[in-house]
């Protein structure tokens, strides 16, 4: 029913833009047919190189923790994943986290490992897409610029700080398993599969297990600054697209630019937050100076391989392993966290 309505409002959305734009729809239409194809294809390799670093960060926390996944079964996860998360209206997220989870099981990783790393990764794209979004606002040198980098280093840093206090305090770690408990019980009026099962020892043994892996300096390091690299391939990527369509790059309002596209797809509207996310960062980049005759096509460059090009990727390889597991794997088990 939402999904039928999301696709409704989108094609009135779309129906209102043409009628609205008609005027300009042919200018913009001459802009993207004279399209620099090197430079599309240079883009698509960066975005491509981006999601590699996904795929190595998978495997760099997992093998931290004792386990193991081969690059090959990493990536495969990775873009079939990604597909599954821009493609799932409302629940992608969900059903991509549960299908990367299935994924890495399979090859023999304990359920506590894979959980853990997962949370690492997620807290690792948050504190990075921060640290982004500060330097772009430090980079307008305005006062407002200013105290936004102050919050989003916050924003990035609050998470961490509160993970290794839940992991690692215990009076934390109560507080959060007393207050799971209460959500939980309070949900088990309604749905009946979650009454009478030991809530509060099943969440205390979940944080308590994940808790007693250790992330090395190295490995965390390593980690950080491939998540980081995701996120600046991606703005390199958007960069590339302006150059292909002839437009000059707002690099000192490029990053916000791109963060507003980013901000907006992670609340998925829409799947793969089509429509609303080519409206923001078009927006955005006419706000930083761009003409819309520009910054229409560039933006229509970039999501080609930003999201169609990674998405059809994804759906192939979900077609070749519909089974969603991971076959010819090398198997170990990691039921004991490393030291």
């Amino acid at each position: 029913m939402v999904g039928t309505l999301l696709r409704v409002l989108l094609l009135v959305a779309v129906g209102a833009a043409v009628v609205v734009f008609r005027d300009r729809i042919a200018e913009w239409w001459d802009g993207l047919v004279g399209v620099a194809w090197s430079w599309v294809v240079l883009a698509a390799l960066t975005q491509l190189l981006s999601l590699h670093c996904l795929a190595l960060q998978q495997g760099v926390l997992v093998r931290a923790g004792g386990g193991d996944v081969p690059l090959r079964h990493a990536s495969t996860t990775i873009y079939a994943g990604n597909t599954i998360a821009s493609t799932v209206p409302v629940a992608g997220a969900a059903a991509s986290a549960a299908y990367t989870y299935r994924r890495l099981h399979a090859l023999g990783n304990s359920p506590a490992l894979v959980g853990w790393a997962l949370a690492v990764s997620g807290i690792a794209a948050t504190a990075t897409l921060a640290v982004v979004l500060a330097v772009g606002s430090a980079a307008t040198g305005s006062l407002w610029g200013s105290l936004g980098a102050f919050l989003a280093t916050a924003a990035g840093v609050l998470p961490v700080v509160g993970l290794v206090l839940v992991l690692r305090h215990e009076r934390s770690r109560t507080v959060v398993v007393r207050l799971a408990t209460g959500v939980v019980t309070t949900l088990g009026r309604w749905v009946r599969s979650l009454r009478g099962r030991q809530v509060e020892r099943r969440i205390e043994e979940l944080l308590t297990s994940l808790g007693a892996f250790r992330l090395s300096f190295g490995a965390a390091s390593a980690a950080g600054l491939l998540a980081l690299a995701n996120w600046v391939l991606d703005v390199a990527a958007l960069a590339l697209a302006l150059v292909a369509v002839g437009a000059p790059v707002p690099w000192q309002g490029l990053l916000l630019a791109w963060g507003a596209g980013a901000l907006v797809s992670s609340a998925r509207l829409t799947p793969g937050g089509i429509g609303v996310v080519e409206a923001a960062l078009a927006s955005a980049l006419v706000a930083v100076g761009l003409p819309a005759s520009q910054a229409v096509p560039a933006v229509l460059v970039y999501r080609l391989v930003s999201l169609w090009l990674l998405v059809g990727i994804g759906a192939l390889l979900l077609l070749a392993d519909p089974g969603s597991t991971a076959r010819g794997g090398r198997r170990r088990h990691a039921d004991t966290p490393a030291s």
